[in-house]
């Protein structure tokens, strides 16, 4: 390949997850000629339980004309409960209605797979995703790359985009390239800066008789916290276990059915609702299983023609189901920089180092974000699971206190911030009393609802209480954006 060559700039995906079929989508909207290599047999059988769309990850979704599909299989969220070991109501919230008041829309959570479904059966053009396309290796052809696969088959582009995951088999090949080239470009600390500390069995079960729909419940326990979401034909469940020692990149524990078995019978007999019993869950379970828990953020995002986008370059756990929207706001931010380099170069074909300045403005605009996010997940993960004496005081005597206004306002300094792509209209809906700051709204931010003068006598005292102790992950979110 030259520089002339009539052939478009051509994207190579790799991996058909949510990220990659999320790339395709976009891809095609700017107008990007692609292919998404998918190593599984079939892109849809995936495993996870749920998928949880905050606000910012909802309008991206809703830019590609798929917020509907989504709408069609959920209910809205309405409330929160967080509860002790022995199953009492140590809170209630109605945080996801606060949060929708502030953003316009609705907290929706659906199965991760019919996400998935949704993503590949809208495409456009599914003879871009190729099944059973194991990524083996890449090499330089000239202005491009060539991707070699496990069927001894080859695709040529201009980048790879490494969207196949926390496993990634691009990132691990880009480290090699970079080693090579720039001996220490990758440390033995980047290597091994992936860490489990924690596991999660998770899974999905039919509605549970006694459990509430559109609610959430927390239940916090010593080293270890139960959650479970209830949707109209769904209940879904994360148990995030502490494990006793943390494992290190490139180690990582693969659990069998049998081990995930094991591990739920320690739990059948805990509360997760009033008269609902964990075991009920696992019992009448359509799947479950045992994962470990990765975390981390890495420095090298990208290497000559390679970038990483998802979990590949940003893990946390799914405790408030923000990863998944981190990785949809990864996925907006790199086709808006390569649509406006491939426009602004005559030939439409960028040289390697325009490519490598779009890629550091990627990870520029993203890496403060994901880092924040990360910080967010990772403390609630050990608060809720009381990992630690301070973690602990936090859950059981300031967390409670804390009103949903007060949590609403402060993760909606963290939504209003977030990208979109810069070439799709979103489609006209429902506006809240916050603005997404690329709207360029001058508005303060305001509460959903004056409260009461009893209210304002509680909020008062639970406002003097968080001056000293609120609870970790917001107040991260509060010195970031506001101090």
């Amino acid at each position: 390949m030259v520089e002339n060559d009539s052939r478009p700039f051509r994207v190579i995906v790799a991996g058909g997850g949510i990220a990659g079929l999320l790339m395709s989508h976009a891809l095609h909207r700017a107008g990007i000629d692609h292919v998404v290599l998918e190593s599984h047999s079939n892109v849809i059988a995936t495993g996870g339980a749920s998928f949880g769309f905050w606000p910012h990850a909802a309008r991206i979704v809703d830019q590609l004309g798929l917020w509907e599909k989504v709408q069609e299989l959920s209910i809205p969220m309405k409330t929160s409960h967080n509860r002790s070991p022995n199953g009492y109501t140590i809170s209630k919230t109605r945080l996801f209605e606060e949060v929708t008041s502030r953003h316009g829309y609705d907290f929706l959570v659906i199965e991760r797979q019919q996400f998935v479904k949704i993503l590949y059966d809208s495409l456009p053009d599914k003879t871009r995703v190729l099944e059973n396309k194991v990524v083996r290796d890449i090499e330089d052809i000239p202005d491009g790359v060539r991707v070699v696969l496990g069927d001894g088959s080859v695709e040529e582009g201009d980048i790879v985009v490494g969207c196949d995951g926390v496993n990634s088999a691009v990132r691990r090949l880009m480290w090699e390239r970079a080693k090579k080239n720039i001996p220490e470009c990758v440390s033995e600390a980047e290597e091994t800066s992936l860490t489990t500390e924690y596991s999660c069995l998770l899974g999905v079960a039919p509605p549970i008789p006694g459990m509430r729909k559109a609610n959430m419940t927390i239940t916090q326990h010593q080293g270890f916290s139960l959650m479970c979401t209830t949707q109209r034909d769904q209940t879904f469940f994360f148990v995030f276990i502490k494990l006793p020692k943390a494992i290190h990149w490139p180690d990582r524990k693969r659990y069998s059915a049998e081990e995930a078995e094991a591990e739920a019978a320690k739990y059948v007999d805990l509360p997760v609702a009033d008269g609902i019993r964990f075991g009920q869950l696992w019992k009448q379970r359509v799947r479950g299983h045992l994962y470990c828990l990765e975390e981390g953020i890495f420095k090298l995002w990208h290497h000559e023609r390679i970038v990483l986008v998802g979990d590949s370059a940003h893990k946390m756990t799914p405790t408030m189901a923000l990863g998944g929207s981190c990785t949809i706001e990864s996925v907006a931010v790199i086709v808006n920089e390569l649509r406006r380099e491939i426009l602004a170069t005559p030939s439409r074909k960028p040289g390697s180092a325009t490519i490598t300045t779009l890629f550091n403005r990627y990870q520029r605009k993203r890496e403060k974000r994901a880092k924040m996010i990360y910080n967010v997940t990772h403390e609630a993960t050990r608060v809720q699971a009381r990992d630690g004496l301070s973690r602990t005081l936090h859950a059981m005597f300031v967390a409670p206190f804390v009103s949903s206004q007060t949590i609403a306002d402060k993760f909606a300094l963290l939504v209003k911030g977030a990208a979109k792509f810069d070439f799709i209209p979103v489609p006209a809906r429902p506006k809240g009393t916050v603005d997404f700051a690329d709207e360029r709204s001058t508005e303060p931010l305001v509460a959903a609802s004056k409260p009461s003068g009893q209210q304002r006598s509680t909020t008062s005292i639970r406002a003097r209480i968080q001056l000293y102790f609120f609870y970790r992950p917001l107040r991260y979110l509060w010195r970031l954006f506001v101090s």
